[in-house]
């Protein structure tokens, strides 16, 4: 695969890019024109290939060892080479032979050039033991052993203080995964209610993590790997059909989440100074990840005749929560997003020889939320957030042939 990109950057990305400090100041001092023009036209051209070459060979079983009792291994190899060139070229910008405000406007984007290449395979594989309590209630026991690939970051890497690429940082770790689940699988009330519990526990191995280079002449982000990663949670998920003319389901889910072992993370941007290289972010919370989440819902529907056709009329709600969580890899409390809830409606009709029409309203309280927050590479104060969408109505038709 190859890609190959052009970015511009315009007057104004100086102001937003770069830290304006002291030693800024004390930079521009005999060019006051670089406070506005050090990254104006600046434009980077970057060309990456990488080629993958991947084998798998797996089986699985069930042993049924008694009526109710069964036993269900299995086994998935996996063997995987990839090979990887990244190059970019710069130009453009303001003329200037200043080595401070070049290495500021490196902090940006940089020229850089590397390959590299991995080659690894995996045995991983999964034990299950389920026991059918009665005919409408299942217990089950897991173990699995999961495994993801290593990889070649493509987009840039930090830079050694020689300024040559540091190549340690070109490859990723393949990350392992070992999880441990139980659980009960339940149909009750003549089975107008299916109920699942489960309790489990994953500890994860050299966890691929997107981090932003902090060091000298920060580029971007990148996939790092934290030495592990431990997570453990209940799931509770409900479906009932109390009538006819009624569904509904519930879910809440608990996780906790966290770095176990990240002595070498990416600093928070409160902590990042011009000495910083790493920070220790064992025990803080794995990104992306809420305490708590939660979502219920349903739908009612009646069989009517509309617009002569045979067919269901119908409105359903959904509603769904998730806890306050960080959203950045460096945990740092300029990306903490705060909980919040979203109503999705919907009404309309579907008519039995394959049309349907429905009008829909998504986040019907019009709730202001954010979807992600991250830290700008380079180290400029920046924190860019992506907005959730506000109230929005919509009709769609839809038809089966």
């Amino acid at each position: 695969m190859e890609t190959h990109g052009i970015t511009e950057y315009g007057s104004d990305a100086t102001y937003w890019l770069t830290a304006h400090d002291a030693a800024y100041y004390a930079a521009t001092a005999t060019d006051p024109h670089a406070l506005d023009s050090l990254l104006a036209g600046y434009t980077v051209f970057n060309d990456s290939r990488i080629e993958t070459d991947s084998l798998a060979a797996f089986a699985q079983l069930t042993w049924n060892i008694t009526d109710r009792l069964h036993l269900t291994p299995g086994l998935r190899y996996t063997h995987e080479e990839k090979d990887g060139v990244y190059a970019a070229t710069v130009t453009g910008g303001l003329a200037t032979t200043n080595a401070a405000l070049l290495a500021r406007r490196n902090g940006v984007a940089r020229p850089q050039a590397y390959s590299a290449s991995i080659s690894d395979g995996d045995l991983s594989g999964q034990v299950a033991l389920s026991y059918d309590i009665s005919d409408n209630i299942l217990a089950y026991g897991s173990w699995a052993r999961g495994y993801k690939s290593g990889g070649i970051n493509m987009a840039g890497i930090p830079n050694l203080p020689s300024g040559a690429p540091s190549l340690t940082n070109a490859t990723v770790k393949p990350e392992v995964a070992t999880t441990y689940e139980l659980g009960l699988k339940t149909q009750l009330f003549d089975r107008r209610l299916t109920a699942n519990l489960a309790a489990y526990r994953t500890d994860v191995e050299d966890y691929q993590a997107n981090v932003v280079d902090t060091g000298p002449g920060a580029l971007r982000g990148y996939l790092a790997n934290a030495k592990k990663v431990e997570i453990q949670g209940v799931e509770l998920d409900a479906f009932a059909r109390p009538t006819p003319w009624l569904d509904a389901y519930a879910n809440l889910a608990w996780t906790d989440a966290k770095y176990a072992d990240f002595a070498n993370g990416p600093c928070p941007l409160e902590l990042i100074g011009s000495t910083t290289v790493a920070c220790d972010l064992s025990g803080k919370d794995l990104p992306g990840v809420s305490p708590w989440a939660a979502s219920v819902g349903g739908e009612l529907h009646r069989d009517v005749n509309g617009l002569g056709y045979a067919g269901e009329a119908y409105f359903g709600a959904d509603a769904n929560y998730r806890s306050t969580y960080n959203a950045d890899a460096s945990v740092s409390k300029y990306t903490e997003i705060d909980g919040y809830t979203v109503l999705n409606l919907r009404a309309g009709f579907r008519a039995d020889n394959g049309w349907e029409a429905f009008v829909w309203v998504r986040n019907a309280l019009d709730e202001d939320y954010l979807q992600l927050l991250t830290v700008q590479a380079g180290n400029s104060g920046l924190v860019l957030g992506t907005p959730g969408d506000p109230r929005t109505f919509g009709l769609t038709l839809r038809a089966k042939y």
